[in-house]
């Protein structure tokens, strides 16, 4: 008995035939005659062989594979994103080939390399934190691999995405806190380099601008390579800011406990809003209120474009930007029974 893999060469060498003759007869393709073919039928069935897809593939200039980037899947965000990726491809005759860079730019290269080495079809990514230079995801262009960002997004390449409209949720968030009588709002930033942090602090600002409230420049505390802890003590005990947006729900829990150690209440003292509504905004004390990021349906979208593009691919570029929404909880005074929408 045959132990191992086995492939066409190994019928052929068996019954002295050419592995075209075999490949031929298993894919009842071309002429072979009826003798050989149920030889090689036989053999094959008595061995257990297998087609190999990949391999397959490849000779039609496909592989069957999508590679999808993301900073991290242990996060219930990008869980979600992943989880609403993985319900479209599954429905397709693609499969998906899942890569984490944990924000490092060297590991998102690596990955892109990998991918276009395997030869995948295309590629859906939400880049690292740190990247600057789109060198690598531009040579997937330039090898005509489409190419799909999800919740972040690129303009210096000629790419689609899919986006939540976080300007807008900025807007949601000020106007929530304006409403619940906030007028000193500061505004805890997030990764530099992200497109994320470019539209919710440009949504803070020009919010602000709306309503004539104050927002100097040293009211926006970086968080990168900065101890913005202590700027933060320094506005609520200094300044009396009584209200506070945070690029995540992660920095908005770190400064609620910066507000306890000051003695502050919230939302009493300083009311506090978070971005993306993930769990920990549940289980916090108080429960925070947040921006909702429609997480699973932007994986969804961003997968269904990557499917139009692989079988249209004259097809234009995509831009897609969903509506968030705005779950009212404790950590701000209102009634959080209301749920505000964009759009």
């Amino acid at each position: 008995m045959h132990k191992g893999r086995i492939n066409i060469k190994d019928i052929a060498k068996a019954l002295g035939v050419a592995p075209s003759t075999v490949s031929r007869a298993l894919s009842n393709q071309g002429r072979v005659s009826p003798k050989t073919k149920a030889s090689i039928m036989e053999l094959a069935e008595k061995w257990g062989y297998r087609p190999n897809p990949f391999a397959r593939n490849l000779q039609k200039n496909k592989s069957g594979l999508i590679g999808l980037i993301l900073p991290e899947f242990t996060h219930h965000y990008f869980a979600k994103v992943l989880s609403g990726v993985n319900k479209i491809i599954n429905k397709s005759d693609y499969r998906l080939i899942i890569n984490v860079h944990e924000g490092s730019v060297e590991k998102e290269k690596e990955i892109v390399k990998m991918l276009s080495e395997m030869h995948v079809d295309g590629v859906l990514a939400s880049y690292a934190r740190e990247t600057d230079d789109f060198e690598h995801y531009l040579s997937l262009i330039e090898e005509e691999v489409p190419l799909v960002f999800v919740d972040r997004m690129c303009e210096d390449l000629d790419a689609s995405y899919v986006i939540s409209d976080d300007f807008d949720g900025s807007r949601l968030a000020i106007d929530h806190l304006v409403q619940s009588g906030a007028r000193r709002i500061a505004y805890i930033s997030g990764p530099d380099r992200l497109s994320t942090t470019f539209t919710r602090l440009t949504g803070y600002k020009e919010v602000m601008n709306k309503h004539r409230l104050p927002h100097p420049d040293h009211w926006v505390l970086p968080t990168n390579g900065s101890d913005w802890t202590e700027q933060l003590e320094h506005l609520v005990m200094n300044e009396n800011i009584d209200a506070l947006l945070a690029y995540s729900d992660y920095l908005a829990f770190d400064a609620v406990q910066v507000l306890r150690r000051l003695g502050k209440r919230v939302p009493e003292d300083v009311a506090v809003v978070g971005f993306a509504d993930e769990p920990i905004a549940s289980y916090m004390t108080p429960q925070l209120t947040s921006v909702h990021q429609p997480a699973f349906e932007m994986g969804q979208k961003a997968a269904g474009i990557l499917l139009d593009e692989l079988s249209n691919p004259s097809q234009a570029i995509s831009s897609l930007v969903l509506p968030n929404q705005l779950i009212a909880r404790d950590s701000t005074k209102s009634d959080h029974s209301r749920l505000h929408k964009t759009g």
